[in-house]
């Protein structure tokens, strides 16, 4: 179920990718992964970030705790995927840098894991080069796009990291929901773990359209007039996107609900509008 059905095109969520050309710098417009570094409490964003934050939280007031949330998903997917025996990491949007990141979060279980960090926003390419010098020889920054995902595959700094001849685990985080069905999600999704040998994974997460509904329209509707195209989408729809990936247990689940470390109470069921998965590739 499309929340977008009726209205015009908005700009891409990204630059398109110019190969040998820096991406060009826009602060008059908001961009998710500076929005959500307010959310977050961090401190790199502008004022159209903070103004679309600000929007965002009159149409939904519990959206830092949802951007927590996910950040507390990633952390219990990629420690499950490094005690699962997984060694490599590829997070793609990886947005600017939150504490724990991915490969503090893995390197906890195995010290020998390997994280590739994909982006393309100037702002996340700058300080992430910084933020993430502690992931050492072992860590990779790579300027890729989902929507690109045979020119990220091609890319030496990813490949000369990860060995697709061993398993490996997609990130993708707070990010789907942010592609419109014409840009193509699950043909992406599958050329990345079509890339990828048997018993790799996707950890994923999706806004969705079918839990609180109301609360999801209302945040759906705010990304949008702030010039940043949302689509939630249904159970049924975030299950496509998955292809012939299969949900490890407990499946398709409200985010705040996989896996969980201690009892979900109604009150936060009450305002879950993301589902979380992780799917293996058989």
């Amino acid at each position: 179920m499309a929340d977008n059905e009726g209205l015009g095109p908005l700009p891409p969520l990204f630059d398109a990718v110019r190969p040998g050309r820096p991406v060009p710098l826009d602060t008059d417009t908001p961009h998710v992964a500076r929005v959500y570094d307010f959310l977050l409490g961090g401190k790199d964003h502008f004022r159209a970030d903070r103004a679309a934050a600000e929007l965002l939280l009159r149409a939904n007031p519990y959206l830092r705790d949802t951007c927590r949330e996910q950040r507390d998903f990633l952390r219990r997917a990629v420690r499950h995927l490094a005690a699962q025996g997984v060694r490599q990491f590829v997070d793609i949007g990886t947005g600017l840098p939150t504490l724990p990141t991915t490969h503090q979060i893995a390197r906890a279980v195995a010290p020998e894991v390997r994280v590739a960090y994909v982006d393309l926003d100037p702002i996340v390419l700058s300080h992430a080069r910084v933020l993430l010098a502690d992931g050492g020889s072992g860590t990779a920054f790579v300027e890729g796009d989902l929507r690109e995902p045979e020119a990220l595959l091609r890319d030496p700094a990813l490949s000369e990291l990860i060995d697709f001849e061993q398993p490996v685990a997609m990130v993708v985080t707070g990010l789907l929901h942010y592609l419109l069905d014409h840009e193509q999600p699950a043909k992406h999704l599958r050329t990345l773990m079509d890339a990828c040998p048997p018993d790799s994974y996707l950890i994923a997460t999706h806004g969705a359209s079918d839990l609180v509904v109301e609360l999801a329209r209302a945040t759906a509707a705010a990304f949008r007039q702030s010039a940043i195209p949302c689509q939630a989408r249904d159970r049924d729809e975030v299950l496509e996107l998955l292809g012939d990936l299969e949900p490890v247990e407990p499946g398709l689940v409200p985010m705040v609900e996989w896996r969980a470390e201690r009892a979900v109470s109604k009150t936060i069921r009450a305002r879950q509008i993301s589902y979380g998965v992780v799917a293996r590739k058989s």
